[in-house]
């Protein structure tokens, strides 16, 4: 499970990349809408709520919370690393992540 929270923690971190316009525009080729902005920024603070649910969920509150900040900070650094490196692994990577750790868990 806690593969999963970082495959989504990863998803959540790249919406907030997308929400940005010099990403969006980086990554999709267009300028971002208004609307498009806001649903990105909700559905990423979503997916960041989701991954540590996650974490609580596996382990105690404690330890749960504290993996879960760590999984956020690594998911933040890997998508602004692969930013700056190779902007074209950021978005298979963010359909890749979470669909392996769903198959990690079911498995």
């Amino acid at each position: 499970m806690l593969f999963l929270a970082f495959g989504l923690n990863y998803l959540g971190m790249t919406a907030l990349c997308l929400a940005m316009s010099r990403h969006h525009k980086a990554l999709l080729n267009s300028a971002p809408s208004t609307a498009r902005t806001y649903g990105l920024r909700a559905v990423g603070a979503l997916l960041l709520a989701l991954g540590m649910a996650l974490n609580i969920i596996e382990l105690t509150a404690d330890m749960g919370i504290i993996t879960g900040l760590l999984q956020l900070m690594l998911a933040g650094l890997s998508v602004g690393l692969l930013m700056a490196w190779r902007s074209g692994w950021v978005l298979p990577l963010s359909g890749i992540l979470p669909l392996s750790g769903l198959i990690a868990l079911l498995a």
